[in-house]
């Protein structure tokens, strides 16, 4: 860009000034801007940068990436006088919308890659106690609406971010050793290594629908556009629509054939990361609108690679959201505040893990809801090739006595962790099949032999199945795709029963347990409550009583004349409560045990145990005879998701995927 001097750069340099001191007018009252510690630590890294620039010192890696991104609209000789502005705000105290550690921050201090991730698990913090950000189970039906909080919060910020992450069910697939064990290819289903990606992604911009024009507070139209960059580890992509004019209340509008191409490009890891925003055009059409959109997006794309957590691994997403949180609110700040450029209607970060990209490859659709200024539905279109669920090999530990067997590799693959229970001779198993996600079910014998694996019906999901064995009868439940519960029971005698599908406004997988030859039936509803039900006719729901609130299933045994419940909640550690046959008693958590993902839970007449996949991926197992004892490791066991359990002729069976 040329460094000839823009007659409004003095006007951009006071309202960098008044934005720094405190003193700017909140056009955007609801954005998050100041609003928390450590929301604009990126901005803080550029202003400073720009600094230390204008000082003749070398900008960081950090500061130059940051640099690059605002030089991609702005000179060089502007961004020195933009650092000039800072320092003489800093100088002056701390600059109000910047975080702590760039109050009186000399230039001969930069602030690097190593700074930032120092101070990560404070943006992180940040971020995830924005209203106006959520991760997503992708699984959940109806999930863009079944948050209100979150809506009501992006239309006061005018911006979301939302990370979409099944954390359950991230597996690769083990290719070692499979001779002679694979099942037969489904219809649908691909065999190959191309399982594990790159990917190419292809999404196009369909069309939009109108919920409520931004003209709707004063006007009657809107002059709509959309920009949008995105990034998927390895490739980048920019997008501008056409404009289009005289936008009202209930209109939709497609995109032309020629100019919808979201993003298009190859994931080199399991996740993409798409920045859009919805324009209403009242000035003149500039390209600093894409530019900096793209260039802040590839600095994004940079630093997740750098700080090594581009996936949607438990524990690692968070991270990704604060980034996003950063970037979102630098493009506000040099855009609304710096640039005058008060147009946008609404501004959404959209991160789209592996599940996610399965989901809307083969679903075909998703809409995105906009509501800011105007309330804007974006309907966007699969048009690449099929992404395939990522699907792992069964395997199973198992323990007698004290002594565990090394693993044992199992001849089926699913998407989800397995259901276990033991009803007649028989050690009986379900589990999904990565083709179709259709309900697979098999047993084992005595001897350790499995049956082929057949289709339960057509049953299909997104959520492990659940089984448990009271009365003579083997139940099984599961939450089919539509969110209703399907439930069916079987007999040797007359095979499984049609199945019943129960009300909707359930997720992740339910839980059975049989108590006092009863089966007991618990699963997370969309009001974000654990519910639960006897008897087998699944009604007469009760809400749990002490308010436990999780990101995954829960698991359930009967021990001492107790019906007990463990669950990882949304803290990382373990819960515990049992049921006498009334209310649920909170039995606390158990102190120094962190597990990543959902529990596992398996009783015989004396022990009950717990199986649970650590925060260091190796599988862990402790009894509880009375109370809880040390934990200990499963030999060789390295699960990829949650674990089933089941105890069987004496042993305690461990079912789980592995990497």
């Amino acid at each position: 860009m040329s460094d000839n001097v823009d007659p409004r750069e003095n006007d951009r340099l006071e309202r960098l000034r008044a934005l720094l001191s405190g003193t700017h007018e909140q056009e955007h009252a609801g954005l998050a801007l100041g609003r928390g510690a450590y929301g604009n630590t990126l901005m803080g890294a550029m202003l400073h940068g720009a600094d230390r620039m204008r000082q003749g010192h070398e900008p960081t890696g950090l500061e130059k990436l940051l640099l690059d991104a605002v030089q991609s609209v702005l000179s060089e000789k502007e961004i020195k006088a933009w650092g000039g502005v800072y320092r003489e705000v800093a100088d002056a105290g701390q600059p109000t919308v910047l975080p702590r550690m760039f109050a009186r921050r000399s230039a001969d201090e930069g602030y690097s890659i190593e700074d930032l991730k120092r101070d990560l698990p404070d943006l992180v913090a940040d971020a995830m106690s924005m209203a106006n950000t959520q991760i997503v189970d992708p699984r959940t039906p109806d999930r863009e609406v079944n948050d209100p909080a979150f809506l009501a919060a992006m239309r006061e910020a005018k911006f979301g971010i939302t990370a979409f992450a099944a954390v359950d069910d991230r597996m690769i697939p083990d290719a070692a050793g499979l001779e002679g064990t694979e099942q037969a290819p489904q219809d649908g289903g691909q065999d190959r290594d191309s399982r594990s990606g790159p990917f190419y992604v292809r999404v196009l911009a369909d069309s939009f629908y109108v919920h409520r024009a931004v003209g709707d507070a004063g006007a009657s139209r809107d002059e709509i556009f959309w920009t949008a960059a995105g990034g998927g580890g390895s490739g980048t992509h920019s997008f501008r629509s056409e404009e289009f004019g005289a936008v009202t209340k209930g209109d939709t509008r497609t995109f032309s054939a020629g100019n919808n191409i979201l993003f298009q490009g190859w994931t080199s890891g399991d996740y993409l990361g798409v920045n859009i925003v919805c324009w209403e055009k009242d000035d003149e059409i500039t390209p600093w609108t894409e530019a900096l959109n793209k260039a802040l997006n590839d600095a994004m794309n940079t630093l997740n690679r750098t700080l090594a957590f581009d996936d949607f691994v438990t524990g690692v997403l968070p991270l990704w959201v604060a980034i996003a949180v950063q970037v979102a609110n630098m493009f506000i700040s040099v855009m609304v505040y710096l640039l005058n450029m008060s147009d946008i209607s609404c501004q959404r970060t959209i991160g789209m893990g592996r599940y996610e990209l399965a989901m809307l490859s083969q679903g075909g659709t998703a809409t995105w809801k906009f509501d800011g200024d105007g309330h804007h539905d974006l309907r966007v279109k699969w048009s690449g090739p099929k992404i395939p669920f990522a699907e792992g090999f069964l395997r199973a530990s198992i323990r007698t006595g004290t002594a565990w067997q090394p693993p044992a590799k199992l001849p089926f693959r699913t998407i989800t962790t397995p259901a276990l229970a033991v009803h007649g001779d028989r050690l009986h198993a379900l589990f999904l099949r990565p083709s179709d996600q259709v309900v697979m079910w098999t047993s084992m014998d005595s001897s350790g032999t499995w049956s082929p694996a057949e289709p339960l019906g057509g049953d299909q999901s997104w959520y492990a199945p659940a089984l448990t064995s009271a009365g003579g009868v083997l139940y099984y439940a599961v939450v089919g795709k539509n969110g209703s519960l399907w439930t069916r029971t079987y007999t040797p005698a007359t095979g499984w029963t049609p199945a019943k599908v129960g009300g909707g406004g359930w997720q992740y997988a339910p839980a059975l347990a049989t108590y006092k030859d009863q089966p007991w039936l618990v699963i997370y509803g969309l009001d974000q409550n654990l519910h639960h039900a006897k008897n087998g006719a699944w009604t007469s729901w009760q809400v749990d009583n002490i308010g436990w609130k999780v990101s995954t299933h829960v698991a359930l045994a009967t021990h001492r004349d107790r019906i007990w419940r463990v669950a990882t909640g949304k803290d990382n550690q373990l819960h515990t409560s049992f049921n006498g046959g009334g209310t649920w008693a909170n039995q606390g958590h158990v102190p120094g045990w962190r597990p990543s993902h959902a529990p596992a839970l398996a009783a015989n007449a004396g022990t009950m145990t717990v199986l649970m996949r650590g925060t260091d991926g190796r599988l862990w197992a402790a009894d509880h005879n009375g109370s809880w004892q040390t934990a200990h490791t499963v030999t060789a066991a390295a699960p990829t998701g949650a674990p089933a359990a089941a105890y069987y002729n004496n042993k305690l069976y461990a079912m789980y995927l592995t990497t």
